[in-house]
């Protein structure tokens, strides 16, 4: 996964010098979940029964200090039961869906909207396997 990611992060690198990819352990990531201002409203609107195992976003992206979080483990979770094509689209688009907030303007559903329409445009088969995962992911117990 991480070398997925970082060959990915490497074809966009050149348009985003200040920007850095960080991978965190569940523990760290699932901290620095709680302070990402979408995470923090889904919070506060009672979605999660219980973080630590209910949270399944492998990917966080900081606009305001340039930063994508991956997180292996949730990844890991998420892709393993999926065909290996499966797992490569889905890492590559679930990471290229939040970096590319850093490309587009506007902010929260605005912002990926935009995501989402580009994605639609030049991505469409990581846009649907991530969808697709997705849907899956929310569909499984525990």
């Amino acid at each position: 996964m991480r070398t997925l990611v970082l060959a990915k992060w490497a074809d966009y690198r050149p348009v985003l010098p200040a920007a850095r990819v960080q991978f965190l352990d569940r523990e760290p990531y699932l901290g620095v979940a709680r302070e990402d201002p979408r995470v923090a409203d889904d919070l506060s609107c009672g979605w999660f029964d219980d973080f630590e195992a209910d949270f399944r976003d492998p990917v966080l992206a900081d606009a305001a200090h340039e930063v994508v979080r991956v997180c292996p483990p949730i990844m890991l979770e998420i892709v393993e039961p999926e065909p290996p094509r499966i797992q490569r689209a889905y890492v590559e688009g679930s990471f290229m869906r939040r970096f590319f907030r850093f490309l587009v303007e506007g902010e929260g559903w605005e912002a990926d909207a935009q995501v989402r329409a580009v994605m639609a445009r030049h991505f469409p088969f990581h846009l649907a396997t991530v969808e697709a995962v997705e849907a899956t992911v929310l569909a499984r117990p525990g």
